[in-house]
Order: C-alpha cells, then sequence, then structure tokens
C-alpha cells in the first residue's frame, strides 16, 4: 500500500479539474491483448451524468470489441437513489457486478460484506494516490479502486481580486474578509465572498483554526472531536466577521443556495466562492469569465496559522461479493476494471470530462500535465482533508447541517450546535 506521501510527490505535477477548453479529441487507449474465459454479461450501475456516462461507454465499448462473447450492461443510476437501490439489491443477490460508488458509501458496503475484497486481487495499488485510496480501506483491506478525486477549492474573480487590493487569491480568511470588505455592497448584491447552508462546506471553518471532526481507531471505534475550542473559534469567525460584512447574513435561502452562488459569481457580482473541480466548467460558462484567465483556483485559506483543510470527494469502482463465487467471471471484471481505470483511461477521462485522476501515472501524461487549470488543482489536493473513513460517515451530515443551520439563524450558539453534534454524532457511530 503507497504511504500519504504519494499525494504530495503525484500533485506537485498536476492535478487534473476540467478539461481544455479547445483541444483535439484524444485518442481512446488500447485494450491490452487478454484471454478471458468468461463467456457472458458483466452488470455496471454507473452515477455518472449523461456526457460523462458516454465517454465511459466508449472505454466499455472499446474493451467490448476486444473481447467477443462478453457484453456489459452500462446502466445509468441516479446518483440520488443508487446508494438505497444498492442496499437493497445487494441482500437480495441482485446487485450488479460493478457500482460507481461515493466513497461516503463504499466503507459502508464494505461492512454490511456487499463488496469483494480486492487486496490481493490487484497488483498495482502503489500507483494510487494515497488520500484516495484510503477512502477504500476499511480496517486493513481494499474493497474499491478509486476512480476520481476532488476537493472544495477557492474560485475567484481576478478582476475582483484586482479591484480589492489583491494580485491573488487570499490566504487566509483574515485577508479575504479584509479586502472583500473594500468591494462588497451587500444592498447591490455584490460580495467577497458567498457562504452556504449546507454542512460540507462549514467544514473548513473546523479544519483552518487546527480542529478535526472525528477520529477512527484501527477497531472501527470513533472518538468525535468536532466540539472543541477551535471549532467554536470557526464558527464565530465565520459569523461574526463574514456573514453580514462580505457575504450575505443569515438565514438565506439554503435550499437554492447552490444555484444563487453559482449565478452570482458567472455573472461577476461575487470576488470568491468555495466549490470543487466539477463546476470549474459551468463557472467558465459566465460572462465573467469569458476570457478564461480570470478564474483563480487556489487551496482554503488559512484561519490561525498553517491550518487549513478541504473536504475530499471522489468515487470508487466496488466489485460486487458474490462476483467473487465465479473465478471465470471474476477475472473478466477485473480485467475490464484495468482498462477503465488504467492510467491511460483515466488520463483520457482527464482530458474530456476534465475528472480528477487518481493514479499516479496519469499525471505522466503529456497533456494532463500541460493544463493550467489541472495544475491549479494540485496546489488545492496537496492541503485536501479525508475525513476519518466509517461505515456511518455519509450519515453524520444531515444532523451537521441541522444544527449548523440553527447557529447561523441565531437559534443557538456555536457550543449549544457543536454540543448538540457531538451528542448526535455519538449516537450515530454507537458510542
Amino acid at each position: 500500500m503507497p504511504k500519504a506521501a504519494a499525494l504530495t510527490a503525484a500533485l506537485l505535477l498536476t492535478v487534473g479539474a476540467v478539461p481544455a477548453l479547445a483541444q483535439d479529441a484524444p485518442a481512446l487507449p488500447e485494450v491490452a491483448a487478454s484471454e478471458l474465459e468468461y463467456q457472458g454479461e458483466i452488470s455496471f450501475w454507473n452515477t455518472m451524468r449523461d456526457f460523462e456516462f458516454a465517454e465511459v461507454q466508449k472505454l466499455i465499448d472499446a474493451w467490448t470489441t476486444a473481447h467477443p462473447g462478453i457484453s456489459v450492461k452500462h446502466t445509468a443510476q441516479s446518483f440520488d437513489t443508487a446508494r438505497a437501490d444498492y442496499q437493497n439489491a445487494a441482500p437480495a443477490g441482485t446487485a450488479p457486478d460493478i457500482l460507481r460508488a461515493d466513497i461516503g458509501w463504499t466503507i459502508g458496503f464494505a461492512d454490511d460484506g456487499y463488496l469483494l475484497d480486492l487486496t490481493d486481487k490487484v497488483s498495482d495499488w502503489d500507483d494510487y494516490i494515497g488520500v484516495p485510496l484510503a477512502t477504500a480501506t476499511w480496517k486493513g483491506s481494499t474493497y474499491g479502486l478509486p476512480h476520481v478525486t476532488d476537493a472544495l477549492g477557492l474560485q475567484c474573480n481576478k478582476a475582483l481580486l484586482a479591484e480589492a487590493g489583491l494580485d491573488a487569491a487570499p490566504a487566509t480568511w483574515q485577508e479575504l474578509v479584509d479586502a472583500g470588505s473594500t468591494i462588497a455592497d451587500l444592498e447591490a448584491q455584490k460580495y467577497g465572498f458567498y457562504m452556504r447552508g449546507d454542512s460540507y462546506w462549514a467544514q473548513p471553518f473546523t479544519w483552518a483554526w487546527g480542529g478535526k471532526l472525528y477520529e477512527v481507531a484501527e477497531d472501527g471505534s470513533v472518538t468525535v472531536t468536532i466540539n472543541s475550542p477551535e471549532s467554536i473559534e470557526g464558527w464565530n469567525f465565520l459569523k461574526d466577521n463574514i456573514l453580514g460584512t462580505v457575504a450575505p447574513a443569515a438565514p438565506w435561502d439554503y435550499t437554492n443556495d447552490y444555484g444563487n452562488m453559482t449565478t452570482g459569481f458567472k455573472a461577476g457580482t461575487i470576488m470568491c466562492v468555495m466549490n470543487g473541480p466539477w463546476q470549474v466548467a459551468d463557472h467558465l460558462t459566465g460572462e465573467a469569465f469569458a476570457d478564461p484567465s480570470n478564474l483563480i483556483i487556489a487551496p482554503i485559506p488559512e484561519g490561525t496559522a498553517g491550518n487549513t483543510g478541504s473536504p475530499v470527494g471522489g468515487h470508487n469502482y466496488v466489485v460486487y461479493a458474490l462476483v467473487g463465487d465465479d473465478p471465470a467471471k471474476e477475472a473478466a471484471v477485473l480485467d475490464l476494471l484495468s482498462y477503465i481505470n488504467g492510467t491511460d483511461a483515466q488520463a483520457y477521462l482527464a482530458q474530456t470530462l476534465g475528472l480528477l485522476p487518481t493514479r499516479n501515472s496519469a499525471y505522466a501524461n503529456e497533456a494532463v500535465a500541460a493544463d493550467p487549470v489541472i495544475s491549479a488543482w494540485g496546489a488545492v489536493m496537496q492541503k485536501a482533508t479525508n475525513r476519518a473513513g466509517h461505515p456511518k460517515s455519509s450519515d453524520m451530515y444531515a444532523p451537521y447541517s441541522q444544527y449548523y443551520q440553527a447557529f447561523l439563524n441565531g437559534e443557538m450558539t456555536a457550543e449549544e450546535a457543536l454540543a448538540a453534534i457531538e451528542t448526535e454524532w455519538n449516537t450515530l457511530f454507537g458510542n
């Protein structure tokens, strides 16, 4: 298994985010020759968007052309329902052979016994970057092939930064407040920053002040640490210094704030936002970014000296446990995955879709290495933060958002809201 240091080694080169705006379409990777005994169908649930699904289908078609007698039933699955659908199908024996699983689902599915242990079935684990690989690892075994990774970054309007007196993205939250306040006009809906009511966006206000959410021991037990002086300081900085000063004051329309944030940023009325690589291509369609160089991508600012953090997201390819009952089928499934998630395929999808590769070797691809937007995400990923892996980690956000919004609305103090989250999480994690 590679160590976490592999992240720095790989990302000092570049990290993928969005495809170049104008470039020749890359050729599909060649399919390595292989003799497979299995003849029949492989089922695959894919949660990607339509245009992403189509590119993976091209890879699948290339692989099946090279393997007559094997077909792949590649099905578009709603991301919103895929987790529940899989949880229903797996115990019934009807789950797909392959699932593109959110990183938050992977360990839970593994703990439930739904996934094939891939630890001894893959020979090139050392090519995977340590941070995304950790999202597929549970109690010493690996249950997924990291397919794509991402993290929130600070995305800024270069022209507005200059208007605020900055020649680069703010490196600290205080710098963002100081600069943003020189251009913000809340009544005119011109902002130095825009915050969300979703707790995913609240995590940096714990990490950037030196706090942690929770810690998981080797035996799977959890120590909840979010209710800390560091979290309290970060949350209060957000409310007292950012909201109502350079960003809208709470409460706002939490249900539609992602769309409102995006609309304002694209229109050029917001200096900086937190968002991920998945949003960059859409940002570049906005009037404010008719010149793509006006978009600046940087790490999440520091709160206290040396402290920052950004939540790592992404997806893993996982294999249904029952596939292991048929060695010939297992070999075919793993051969398919080695192709569609290999170095060349990850480089292909980085160029065509802007997916952030999880393989160190994908960054040696000339086109991937030369992309300036890809390079910008490298600095973001170097400072990104993996939340500790646990089967219940995907369920932590509902109470997190509930009490975070109560804090934003002034219904609870930071101390009260964080204590309530701590109580809910202790129940969730079985403490």
